[in-house]
C-alpha cells in the first residue's frame, strides 16, 4: 500500500512539473511575472526620466517624451503589484540646474501612482544628472537592500556636475545599487560617459537608436534582474507586452468634465471648501480625475503647454487624484484653506485605458474666502 501511495506521489508531482514547463514556455511578462512575485516583490526600482528641453524633439513621428512615457508606463504595468516604485525626474519646464526632483519615494505597490505622475512631466530644461544622482542617493537608496535604477536619457551632464564622482561616493558610503541607462539617440562621445556611468553604477548602458530599442533593452534588464531560482529554462523570453490598442487613440473617446461648484465648509477650527465636480464620456472604462489649484493672479511664462492641458500648470500649488469607473459620474475634493487665499481651480479628466490620456479639461472656478453672507447660503 505504501508503495502505491509514493508512485502516486511521484506521478503527481511529474505532473506538476509538466504543467509549470508548459506555462513557462507560453506566458507573457505579466504573467511570468506574477509567478515571480515572491521573489520579485522584495525588489526596489528607481526610474529617473530625462525631462529636459531636448526630449521635445521629435522621433519616429512623436516626441521623445511621449515615447518614454509610453514605454515606461507599459513596463510599469508588468510590474508585481506589490513591486517598491519610486519616480525622480530633472527638467519638467523647472529653469536652471537645480531642477531634479523626486515625484514619488519608493513605495510598495506604487506602479500605478508614478504612472499616473509620469503623465505631468512637461519637457523644459537643462540636464543636471549629477544633482539627480544625489537626489537619488540620498533619499531613496540604503546599504541594506540593493535598489535597480533605470534611467532614461537623451543626452549628458549640462550642469557642469560630475555624476562619476557622485556614484564612486555613493558606493563609497555603502549604498547597494545597480544603474542601468537607456541613452536616446546619443552621440558617440556621449555614449562614451553614460558608459562609463553605466559601468560605476554596476550595471549595463543601452542605446536606443529607434522606439523599437526600448522593448530590446527591457527584455534585457528584466532578464538581468532574474534570480538564478527564476531561471528554470534558458529558451524562457521576457517579451515586453505590447501596448493594447484603445479607442480614444482615434479620437472615439471623447468626454466632458465640469466644477459643479464650489462650497465652503467648517469644522471645528478647520475651514475649506467642498469642490463638487461631474464628469460623462463614451465609454464604460477607468477615468482618473486630476484637480489642480493655483493662485488667481497668473504668473507670466515663455515655455510650451501642450493642447488639452492647464495652462497654469507653472503656477501650480496643489494637486488632488481621484479614480472613477463607468462613462458618467460625480464627486468631490475637499480643500482645506486658509482664508484670505483667493485661488482658482480646474479638474481634467482622464481615460485610462492602454496609454493614460486626456480627453476633457473644466473651465476655471475660482476659490477664495467667502464673506459671512456666503457662508450662511450654504
Amino acid at each position: 500500500m505504501r508503495k502505491q501511495e509514493r508512485t502516486v506521489q511521484k506521478l503527481g508531482t511529474n505532473f506538476h512539473w509538466g504543467i509549470l514547463l508548459v506555462l513557462l514556455s507560453s506566458l507573457n511578462f505579466s504573467a511570468i511575472q506574477s509567478i515571480r512575485s515572491q521573489s520579485t516583490s522584495n525588489k526596489r526600482y528607481v526610474f529617473i526620466l530625462d525631462a529636459s528641453g531636448s526630449m521635445t524633439e521629435k522621433w519616429d513621428g512623436k516626441t521623445r517624451m511621449a515615447v518614454a512615457k509610453e514605454k515606461l508606463i507599459q513596463v510599469l504595468g508588468g510590474l508585481p503589484k506589490d513591486a517598491s516604485v519610486g519616480l525622480v525626474a530633472y527638467g519638467n519646464r523647472i529653469a536652471g540646474c537645480q531642477s531634479a526632483r523626486l515625484y514619488h519615494p519608493i513605495q510598495r505597490g506604487g506602479a500605478s501612482i508614478v504612472s499616473q505622475k509620469l503623465t505631468n512631466l512637461v519637457p523644459a530644461g537643462s540636464t543636471p544628472i549629477a544633482q539627480t544622482l544625489e537626489v537619488v542617493g540620498e533619499y531613496l537608496l540604503n546599504d541594506q537592500v540593493e535598489t535597480e535604477i533605470i534611467f532614461i536619457s537623451d543626452g549628458v551632464e549640462s550642469c557642469e556636475g560630475d555624476p562619476k564622482s557622485v556614484l564612486y561616493n555613493l558606493r563609497q558610503s555603502g549604498k547597494k545599487f545597480r544603474l542601468q541607462i537607456l541613452g536616446i539617440d546619443i552621440d558617440p562621445k556621449g555614449e562614451e560617459d553614460l558608459k562609463r556611468l553605466s559601468i560605476l553604477g554596476d550595471g549595463n548602458y543601452f542605446p536606443l537608436k529607434a522606439p523599437g530599442d526600448y522593448d530590446k533593452s527591457f527584455q534585457k534588464i528584466f532578464s538581468h534582474l532574474q534570480t538564478k531560482e527564476d531561471i528554470h529554462s534558458e529558451t524562457v523570453s521576457v517579451p515586453i507586452p505590447p501596448i493594447v490598442p484603445s479607442p480614444q487613440r482615434n479620437g472615439a473617446n471623447a468626454g466632458n468634465i465640469q466644477i459643479v461648484n464650489v462650497l465652503p465648509y467648517e469644522e471645528g477650527s478647520e475651514n475649506g471648501y467642498i469642490l463638487n465636480y461631474e464628469y460623462s464620456a463614451n465609454l464604460p472604462t477607468d477615468y482618473m480625475i486630476q484637480l489642480y489649484l493655483y493662485p488667481a493672479e497668473e504668473k507670466h511664462r515663455s515655455f510650451p503647454i501642450p493642447p488639452q492641458r492647464e495652462r497654469r500648470m507653472g503656477d501650480l500649488v496643489g494637486h488632488r487624484i481621484e479614480l472613477k469607473r463607468g462613462k458618467e459620474g460625480k464627486g468631490r475634493f475637499v480643500i482645506p484653506f486658509p482664508p484670505g487665499k483667493r485661488m482658482k481651480s480646474s479638474v481634467e479628466l482622464w481615460d485610462m485605458t492602454g496609454i493614460p490620456k486626456i480627453i476633457a479639461l473644466s473651465e476655471e472656478k475660482p476659490i477664495h474666502d467667502k464673506t459671512n453672507s456666503d457662508r450662511s447660503e450654504r
